[in-house]
């Protein structure tokens, strides 16, 4: 036997014993839990000292000399539990923080400084903001701890803790320590991945033939390295991706940036990881004829489908449930660093990371007297109209329906169009629950003005509320690109309703020297029916990003259903291709439909017309029949901060899960049954 394998021997054998895996065990239970205890403290005491605080500073004073004051002026210090923090470097700084009146200003940035100050600096600043993060992080550790060691993992547990440390004993010797955590994070996180699939194999270990033949596709997807492969490519990926955002950007685009990159990394893979294997694992076992061994037991062929597919739809779950807290955990990291202004902390707490609901504008329509009184006004100035009605080319009730939808859509657009010096009011309703949390709202908007320059800013006035809870602001926007602006939670009315008034004006400057306070606008100003949107806060960020992820998982059960069922009756490469056609149309489900609303062939050429209806046909066609999948979207929603609803999951499990899988399983099943998979002609082989 040779030295490699005399080796690989022994670690097995080590692996088996109970006695070393019980001695691992132990050893990191007790190292997890006394670090969680430590970590726990010091997050503790953080988090009361910046709860309590803040108020002693509003009250130091220090005409009054009472002892806070003097000793943050003389010593720059704050004792808060009998620990001191600060440091004599401050008490400069500090004196210079107190108004005449003794008072002092600026609390937020003392509180900062001080905090700085406390904070150890050993610990991670994410853990120091959330002491329920870390013992959540120990929790999570011990139930991997516990897995490997009694799942026969022991030893890649022990390698994998040397891999790590050597990594990033590496990136401290190179000067690269921003780094460490990112790349000892991949080893680390691929171990959970084999982890998370020996658990998945475990619940699959039932008598039945479905979970037998859903175990075997996880057990050749990881024999194979299929799944390790595309899964690292995600694994690998998503803590790297912080490293390459510029950190000079505000926090708020950083922190959607990972987001973006890494759900959409994720989802991708999967999507791949899917097809190729769910083409393969049943194109080729019908092509090497494995099949027959499995068919020839009394395992139906749906039986035989619906293991497959259910197999895949684990490992996506594995690769996903790894993936999404790999993304959680980086995410964290993102989120502490320093924002370019508090505007910017605000915005990643309250329009990012959050789950809002948008609500429109309430615009009334034009009086049916008034619609109708403009279409008789616009027939008698039309001579053309009259001279299709004497002909008989048209109908009164078609000129008639015609101008009614022009005039009304007409009257939609003056409704979102605002000239120089003018306003107008728009109504927002149903926001008494928003009013009752007393969280900021966010008000977006998407406004056009004159040629819309993107190099040029145009100016507006917002007026929110009516009384003593009204407030205005004046911006400088950005035309046809989505901007932000934060509403007070008072400027609604106690019956949920928020008035808001936009006005053409910029602000004047020099209004004290006997000028008017506003001036008119250059250019006039319009939007779409979304362009205006009240968006509040309903939900946070981590039931929402569980919700998008099982959205996702819906979504890809559907591409496993149709990577099985074509593959049952198509060669690989022609069911791959299949699929990832579907797949693509899918993806671009809703930029189909608007080209669809948008193409026109301007001409009078009855062949031209005749090919702009066929085109459109088929184009609507395959819109409508992908549009399910399309509209199925839970990624863009869970970056912009929107909330991915429960009915969203619902209905995905509904239409995709049930309706379109279902249908899919029927057509394999009765395609797969006249299948004749062997043949006996009597010359063997």
């Amino acid at each position: 036997m040779s030295l490699a394998n005399r080796a690989r021997f022994k670690i097995e054998s080590l692996g088996r014993s109970t006695s070393f895996r019980t001695a691992v065990a132990v050893v990191y239970s007790l190292v997890i839990v006394v670090a969680s205890i430590v970590l726990y403290r010091e997050a503790s005491y953080l988090d009361r000292f910046a709860q309590t605080v803040p108020s002693l500073l509003e009250e130091a004073n220090l005409v009054a000399k009472d002892a806070l004051a003097l000793e943050l002026t003389e010593k720059g210090t704050v004792t808060f539990e009998g620990r001191t923090v600060g440091d004599a470097a401050l008490a400069k700084q500090m004196t210079g923080l107190f108004a005449e009146s003794g008072k002092l200003e600026r609390r937020a940035e003392v509180m900062s400084l001080l905090l700085g100050f406390a904070r150890p600096e050993w610990m991670p600043i994410p853990l120091a903001e959330d002491p329920w993060l870390v013992l959540a992080g120990g929790v999570l550790a011990l139930t991997v701890v516990g897995i490997a060691c009694f799942g026969g993992l022991a030893v890649s547990l022990v390698g994998v803790t040397v891999a790590c440390a050597a990594v990033i004993a590496a990136c401290v010797v190179v000067g690269k320590p921003g780094a460490a955590i990112s790349l000892a994070s991949v080893p680390f996180s691929l171990f959970v991945f084999a982890l998370v699939v020996r658990t998945a194999l475990m619940a699959l270990d039932r008598p039945t033939p479905i979970f037998a033949i859903a175990s075997g596709v996880l057990r050749e997807a990881m024999r194979l390295r299929i799944a390790v492969a595309f899964a690292a490519v995600a694994i690998v990926a998503i803590p790297l991706f912080p490293q390459w955002i510029d950190a000079d950007t505000p926090l708020r685009y950083q922190v959607q940036t990972y987001l973006a990159k890494s759900l959409d990394t994720m989802y991708v893979v999967c999507a791949f990881l899917t097809v190729f294997l769910g083409c393969a694992t049943v194109a080729f076992e019908i092509r090497d004829r494995q099949a027959w061994l499995t068919l020839t037991k009394p395992v139906s062929r749906t039986s035989w489908l619906f293991g497959k597919w259910l197999g895949l739809v684990v490992l996506n779950a594995c690769v996903l449930i790894v993936a999404s807290i790999a993304m959680y955990a980086f995410l964290v990291q993102v989120k502490a660093r320093p924002p370019q202004d508090i505007a910017d902390a605000i915005a990643v707490q309250d329009e990012v990371l959050v789950a809002r609901i948008g609500s429109l504008p309430k615009y009334e329509p034009i009086g049916s007297a008034e619609l109708q009184a403009a279409v008789e006004e616009a027939i008698k100035a039309d001579p053309n109209i009259q001279a299709d009605l004497r002909s008989g080319d048209r109908t009164l009730i078609e000129v008639k329906k015609q101008l009614a939808r022009d005039i009304a859509g007409e009257y939609f657009k003056q409704l979102r169009s605002i000239g120089p010096n003018q306003e107008r009011e728009y109504t927002f309703s149903g926001l008494k629950a928003a009013r009752d949390a007393g969280t900021n709202l966010t008000l977006r908007y998407k406004f056009y003005s004159g040629a819309s320059d993107p190099v040029e800013t145009y100016p507006v006035v917002f007026v929110f509320g009516e009384g003593d809870t009204q407030a205005w602001t004046d911006r400088q926007f950005v035309a046809a690109q989505s901007n932000a602006l934060p509403v007070p939670a008072d400027a609604i009315a106690p019956d949920g309703t928020l008035k808001l008034r936009v006005a053409n004006l910029r602000f004047n400057p020099s209004s004290g020297q006997g000028e008017p306070q506003f001036l008119p606008g250059s250019t006039s100003i319009a939007f779409d029916l979304d362009g205006l949107e009240l968006l509040h806060r309903v939900g946070g960020f981590e039931e929402n990003l569980v919700r998008a992820q099982c959205v996702n998982l819906l979504k890809l059960s559907f591409l496993a259903m149709l990577s099985v069922t074509l593959a049952s009756f198509l060669s690989f490469p022609v069911a791959c291709l299949v699929v990832f056609t579907i797949f693509a149309a899918g993806s671009v489900g809703p930029f189909l439909a608007t080209s669809v609303d948008e193409y026109r062939i301007r001409t009078d050429s009855t062949t031209l017309k005749a090919f702009e209806r066929t085109v459109k046909f088929i184009a609507g066609s395959t819109e409508a029949a992908v549009r399910g999948f399309g509209d199925a979207a839970a990624n863009g929603p869970l970056v912009e901060g929107r909330l991915v609803s429960w009915s969203l999951v619902l209905r995905t499990f509904a239409l995709l899960g049930l309706a379109w899988s279902g249908v899919l399983l029927l057509i394999g099943s009765f395609v797969f049954r006249r299948k004749e998979l062997a043949i006996y002609s009597g010359q063997g082989g």
